[in-house]
């Protein structure tokens, strides 16, 4: 690791910093205004469980229709569109509840809207920020758009519940909104080359082919991937896990509170520390390394949550641990996908290393009330650590230096 401020010259990446701070907080207002709206309209779990299904699921179903879109057309363009298409839908929305009693499907339908932009700005993102700088800076810039994220979760909640207080629930979906097409205005001052695009000679599903064809044939890159479904699985099922284990313990909502607090403040170190530092040729024994030193973390838990002080100082720690997986595997990963297959890659990715989070989370609820949350907790750890072993096991994972991509 080498301390650098180099990144903080790149002005285009300045600009596309920033949009991200707005739209993630305005985001974060939103969220939490929309889920205790769902709630107030409906009185049903059943409601806000399947408005965030809905998202999911639209999301999943199309991101590989999303990232070959992202490899046939201009990117910034495809980031501005979406922008525009959430600030109107957010617009959209404050006119319907402004004008009262708005319906249960209005919602409903605004979720799957949501979806179909989030399969397409999901893929163009990461495929933009690898096209703002350099290689060598991947981590940093990974970093710095945690930290827009992470200081978001940390201010939007209680930003949103005062606005939510004082002026209801339109107030928030007007700002995020605005949010958003401030964020489409910033990309004016946007450089980036995009002259790598896919040739459009080429059919729309050939393209996909083409990218599948890629990422099955590329070892490191398919094998990380799963790794990724089975580790976030795993992460997945003890943050469900959690609150139970909190209940269980008499440490109460404001234990669960602290331990939030904990995760957050471990994230938030991790993040400054690699915004400040440059890896410039991450591996992937590094993200196994750190998965692993995760999977122990989540695993001492189990047996030591009794003592308050120990549980959040554990939690820290897996907090710092994620958050630098998050930067690391990423930048890993797309130092090896060439620029003309990146969207379909990036789609295909998406798809394996997220669906799991969905899945985990319903199985931890079955798991809680059969072996308990503090045994989901050493279950959790101990599948991330024995993944992380088996994964580093593998020759091609192990002495990988890195390839030239074309």
């Amino acid at each position: 690791m080498k301390l650098s401020g180099e990144i903080f010259r790149n002005r285009s990446f300045l600009y596309f910093w920033l949009s991200s701070i707005i739209t993630a907080l305005g985001d974060s207002i939103f969220m939490i205004t929309l889920m205790w709206l769902l709630v107030q309209i409906s009185g049903s779990p059943v409601i806000v469980g399947t408005y965030i299904l809905l998202v999911t699921l639209t999301k999943f179903s199309f991101v590989l229709f999303g990232g070959a879109f992202v490899d046939r057309f201009s990117v910034k363009r495809l980031l501005i569109g979406s922008a525009i298409g959430r600030g109107t839908l957010l617009f959209l929305l404050f006119a319907v509840i402004a004008a009262g009693d708005p319906s249960i499907y209005i919602f409903y339908i605004a979720g799957v809207l949501f979806g179909l932009i989030d399969a397409v700005s999901e893929p163009a993102g990461i495929t933009f920020r690898t096209r703002l700088v350099a290689e060598k800076h991947y981590t940093q810039s990974m970093s710095l758009l945690m930290m827009a994220g992470q200081a978001a979760s940390v201010v939007g909640p209680g930003l949103g519940a005062l606005l939510y207080a004082m002026y209801g629930a339109k107030i928030a979906f007007l700002l995020n909104g605005l949010a958003f097409f401030t964020a489409a205005g910033l990309f004016i001052f946007i450089k980036i080359n995009e002259q790598v695009q896919e040739e459009r000679t080429s059919s729309f599903f050939a393209g996909m082919k083409e990218g599948f064809a890629f990422f099955t044939g590329t070892p490191v890159l398919a094998t990380m991937a799963v790794f990724a479904f089975f580790a976030n699985a795993a992460v997945g099922a003890v943050m469900v896990s959690l609150p139970f284990l909190m209940k269980d313990l008499d440490f109460g909502i404001k234990g669960y509170g602290w331990a939030h607090t904990s995760i957050a403040v471990g994230s938030v170190v991790a993040a400054v520390l690699f915004s400040l530092f440059v890896i410039h040729k991450p591996k992937p024994y590094m993200t196994l390394l750190t998965c692993f030193l995760q999977g122990v973390s989540i695993f001492l838990i189990g047996f030591f949550s009794k003592e308050l002080a120990v549980l959040l100082f554990l939690l820290s720690m897996v907090g710092f641990l994620e958050a630098a997986v998050n930067v690391i595997a990423p930048s890993v990963n797309h130092a090896l996908i060439p620029p003309k297959l990146f969207g379909r890659v990036i789609g295909i990715m998406v798809i394996i290393m997220g669906i799991s989070e969905p899945i985990a989370a319903g199985a931890a609820g079955l798991l809680v009330e059969r072996i308990g949350a503090a045994d989901v907790f050493v279950w959790g750890g101990s599948m991330e650590m024995l993944i992380a072993l088996l994964v580093f096991s593998f020759p091609f994972i192990r002495n990988f230096n890195g390839v030239k991509r074309s």
